[in-house]
């Protein structure tokens, strides 16, 4: 299967393990949708999802066995999520019945079923058989803000993980990208981020 070469996403490397940094849209028994920021590995038609214990998107995909991945460079769905700002973002009508609807801003989304499944106490291994996918326009690329920020998201969300004075260093590194590229959208998401971790430190 050719993985589309234009929408390769901001990717971090883990020790061997690339991890592609996507939205994972999930549904409950009850046709609920959950959206959430994950790291994904692909390999030929195939996509790992690890999620953390405990969280919806592995209750989701435990219940029902089918998940979308989208490709997306807005990034302020990743702030909003992990931040709680804006957790609903407009959703696409699923094509078929068996599949979870996309985001309407996605550049591009994999539908998934699940293959096989790997416990772990922290984070088991969800492997799923890419099915169809759509693609739905041009990725032009992440500019050094876009990329801060969906590293300043990653941060957000282990902030109860990490030491605080951990979290502002990477923060005041990442902020040279917002300073220098961003634009409104950027800007929003920064905002959302820089707020978020205010409170944290009001509230512990």
């Amino acid at each position: 299967m050719i993985i589309n070469c234009h929408l390769r996403k901001l990717v971090r490397h883990t020790g061997r393990k690339m991890i592609h940094e996507v939205i994972i849209t999930s549904k409950s028994k009850d046709d609920i949708i959950n959206i959430a920021p994950m790291g994904i590995r692909i390999k030929d038609d195939e996509v790992t999802i690890s999620p953390f214990k405990p969280s919806q998107t592995l209750t989701n995909i435990m219940a029902t066995k089918i998940a979308t991945v989208n490709f997306i460079d807005d990034v302020r769905v990743f702030a909003g999520i992990v931040t709680n700002f804006q957790k609903n973002w407009d959703l696409c009508i699923a094509e078929r019945k068996g599949i979870v609807p996309h985001l309407k801003s996605s550049n591009a989304h994999y539908n998934l079923i699940m293959e096989e499944f790997k416990d772990d106490e922290k984070r088991p291994n969800i492997t799923c058989k890419i099915i169809s996918q759509g693609n739905h326009r041009p990725f032009q690329g992440f500019n050094r803000a876009q990329s801060s920020i969906i590293e300043a998201s990653v941060l957000v969300s282990r902030l109860s993980m990490l030491p605080i004075e951990k979290i502002h260093q990477e923060i005041e590194y990442l902020k040279i990208g917002i300073d220098k590229t961003a634009g409104k959208r950027e800007l929003e998401a920064w905002t959302w981020i820089i707020q978020k971790i205010k409170d944290y430190e009001d509230n512990e």
